[in-house]
């Protein structure tokens, strides 16, 4: 049976990986310290060890298990909340990744799969954006990332396969309603649960490219065992456009509402926020094989009838 390590396994998408893997017949350990992961997301048949990447000597704690791979999601993962404390966001995002990556090397564990960002482009002026576009990013965890992804170049040169996913807007069920500082859509979808004032954080023409979590989880998977993805990065989104006011008026619709008839308000934007960004899924799609199945009117049908269920309203 093969292991692997899932760090952030508790959370929204490190949840569907881990859930997808067992079903797959991995055995499959969870590294979290549910910060903004929940203990109820561990997924039956997991084994899950509480561990805090804030801490520079977790590596120390990690089960001394062989691993055939390590997925690394856990981090501080808000370019809003970056800002707030950027010594933490660098532990948990940069150095994080480095001290798995030396643990990875000297336990004997062959591959790295590492979530990287969308917010390592920053304003792009060419749309949609692909691989070969230089990083500016606006945010301490746009930078984080980035940094991250240099530093797999050295470890990959070092003798360990590794991948970085450069992950757009991620949405779709299990996503956390309560976090009112990360997921345009579950943060529009939980302002109208509750009945209250939607607050929208900057211009209604601003756009994004918002892709499914199952589609998501596809791409990790057909990165896993293919040798083309070692030492790359790859974008994960839709290579679809969304302005921020079409997926408010879908969320809207969706509880047979409309702007007129629901109170909308915009606000200043969002610091280190980009106006625009847009995939380019070429390169994962040509080197894997992989492509994004669910459509937005799919996915936002899927989520909100989870929501209605799983939600007091």
């Amino acid at each position: 049976m093969k292991k692997a390590l899932v760090t952030g396994g508790a959370g929204f998408i490190g949840s569907h990986l881990s859930s997808r893997l067992l079903r797959e017949g991995w055995d499959v350990h969870i590294i979290d310290n549910l910060s903004t992961g929940f203990r109820e997301n561990i997924p039956e048949g997991a084994i899950f060890h509480e561990l805090d990447f804030s801490d520079p000597n977790f590596s120390n704690r990690l089960p001394s298990e062989r691993f055939d791979v390590v997925f690394h999601l856990a981090a501080q993962s808000s370019g809003e909340i970056s800002f707030d404390d950027p010594a933490y966001d660098l532990m948990t995002n940069c150095l994080s990744t480095v001290l798995l990556c030396d643990w990875c090397l000297k336990h004997g564990t062959p591959r790295f799969i590492f979530t990287s960002s969308m917010s390592i482009y920053g304003d792009q002026d060419a749309q949609p954006v692909s691989e070969t576009a230089t990083p500016s990013p606006k945010s301490f965890y746009g930078i984080g990332k980035l940094a991250s992804e240099a530093y797999l170049k050295v470890y990959e040169d070092m003798g360990l396969a590794t991948t970085a996913l450069r992950l757009f807007n991620v949405y779709g069920p299990g996503q956390n309603l309560e976090n009112m500082r990360q997921g345009m859509v579950s943060i529009f979808l939980a302002f109208i649960l509750k009945g209250k004032e939607l607050v929208v954080k900057g211009s209604p023409d601003r756009y994004r490219d918002i892709v499914y979590i199952d589609d998501v989880i596809d791409a990790y998977l057909a990165c896993l065992d293919n040798p083309e993805t070692h030492g790359n990065s790859y974008n994960v989104g839709t290579g679809q456009k969304t302005t921020v006011g079409e997926l408010l008026d879908a969320e809207l619709a969706a509880f047979g509402k409309t702007r007129d008839s629901y109170p909308v308000r915009f606000a200043e934007n969002t610091p280190g926020d980009t106006f625009g960004i847009q995939a380019d899924c070429k390169k994962l799609q040509t080197d894997t094989g992989w492509s994004p199945k669910v459509d937005l009117a799919t996915g936002l049908n899927r989520m909100v009838a989870w929501a209605k269920t799983n939600t007091k309203q």
